[in-house]
């Protein structure tokens, strides 16, 4: 390995720790699989976009993108908190939590089922067939997502980021198949619907079957707070998984399905790249669940200021690049280009998953409702204003506002908890 003690790479890795405040050598040799990840996953979502971009008219794949942004609403009435409290409970041993997150996501997916089933019914009842079908099939399917998708967090918390990696790519590239190979013969946005989330669920579940068998996850052992602590960070992730929609659904009620697909065209490639940034904070939860939080807090000032330098950085080449991009592969979504450099701006305040994954670690619940009330709503609000009145441009310019507010939020709050249990007595 080139990261092996004693080598040139595992010295210079040693050496640069003094400058960025962090362990390089774990960044590297973990982020190393997680980077391979996203980039594969990126390459296979900029494929599959560039099919529809070629063989899709605009409506269509608006109206798929609506029906996708209806589906992720939804989640929110699920248990989606459930994802994080199993990441924590792994990096403690807890192995079997496992299970007990399979059946608490099952039961609590039923609130999601009922309410798409209420939608299906409005909306066939009100003559528009398009959407009565595809909220039935989010009722019928979607309540399986998250439960096909703990395989993530399970592995996350083991620190086993090659098979998460793996995992991960089976999980994008076969319903990307799937969808590629549905396009050459049908052309319907349900359709669209229900290939990506049959066999998303699909290869979730099969995923998990063998990550379940590896690691002998199958026992049920009794997790102290599991429960409670999975419904505070579902509740908390309620406002914010709408205000991560509530652009799309703003998008085609004023501007219409066209406009939509243009949208989703301009955002796509910056919020792959952010994934990317992302990683950090899926490397790092491990870590900070097992160390001091004065000890983390010394040095997240480096880590932010870095992380935000290079966000910077890949913001300005992809402006310099977004021209070249759109005219190879997607030469219909021009009018794109022009949202899409301005939107790359919302790359620079991604260093907000750090505070917000420390926070997490030491389930700093307070402060959690905090940043998980007011930012949403700020968001929504600004989002409700500025595309009423400026149409996609208000979009984007409502998103690099949120995330901005968001990342300084997210600074705040981490510094306020610390202060806080500082003071709490042990």
């Amino acid at each position: 390995m080139l990261q092996a003690p004693g080598s040139k790479v595992h010295r210079f890795l040693k050496w640069t720790e003094r400058y960025t405040k962090t362990d390089m050598v774990y960044l590297a040799g973990n982020g190393f699989w997680l980077a391979v990840g996203q980039v594969t996953i990126g390459l296979t979502a900029l494929g599959v976009s560039a099919v529809f971009a070629r063989f899709v008219p605009k409506d269509i794949y608006g109206n798929y993108r609506f029906l996708l942004s209806l589906f992720w609403i939804l989640t929110a009435f699920s248990f989606t908190g459930i994802s994080t409290t199993l990441s924590r409970a792994v990096a403690r041993g807890e192995i079997g939590a496992y299970m007990k997150s399979l059946r608490l996501s099952l039961l609590w997916s039923i609130p999601m089922l009922l309410i798409g089933l209420g939608m299906s019914g409005y909306y066939f009842l009100n003559g528009n067939d398009m959407l009565g079908w595809g909220c039935l099939v989010i009722a019928l399917i979607g309540p399986f997502m998250q439960s096909a998708y703990l395989f993530g967090p399970f592995l996350e918390g083991k620190q086993a980021f090659r098979e998460n990696t793996i995992g991960g790519i089976f999980l994008n590239v076969i319903p990307a198949i799937g969808l590629l190979t549905t396009m050459l013969f049908i052309k319907d946005p349900v359709v669209f619907l229900l290939t990506f989330l049959g066999l998303s669920v699909l290869t979730g579940f099969a995923v998990s079957y063998f990550v379940v068998k590896r690691y002998k996850a199958t026992t049920s052992a009794e997790t102290k707070g599991f429960g409670a602590l999975s419904a505070h960070f579902s509740a908390m992730n309620v406002l914010n998984t709408l205000s991560t929609q509530v652009d799309r659904i703003l998008v085609f009620h004023f501007l219409g399905a066209v406009e939509l697909a243009v949208y989703a065209f301009a955002t796509s490639i910056p919020d792959q790249i952010k994934t990317l940034f992302n990683s950090v904070a899926t490397l790092a939860l491990p870590r900070f669940v097992k160390r001091p939080l004065e000890e983390v807090k010394s040095t997240l000032v480096y880590r932010l200021l870095g992380l935000s330098l290079v966000a910077g950085l890949v913001a300005g080449l992809y402006a310099l690049a977004a021209p070249f991009i759109f005219h190879i592969l997607f030469p219909a979504y021009g009018e794109a280009i022009f949202y899409s450099i301005l939107y790359a701006l919302t790359l620079i305040p991604a260093a907000t998953a750090i505070p917000v994954v420390l926070m997490e670690a030491h389930a700093a619940k307070r402060e959690l409702y905090i940043y998980n009330t007011a930012g949403p709503v700020f968001q929504i609000v600004i989002l409700l204003a500025l595309v009423s009145t400026m149409g996609l441009l208000g979009a984007v310019i409502a998103r690099i506002a949120g995330r901005v507010f968001y990342f300084v939020m997210g600074i705040v709050l981490t510094f306020v908890y610390a202060k806080r249990s500082k003071s709490v007595p042990a």
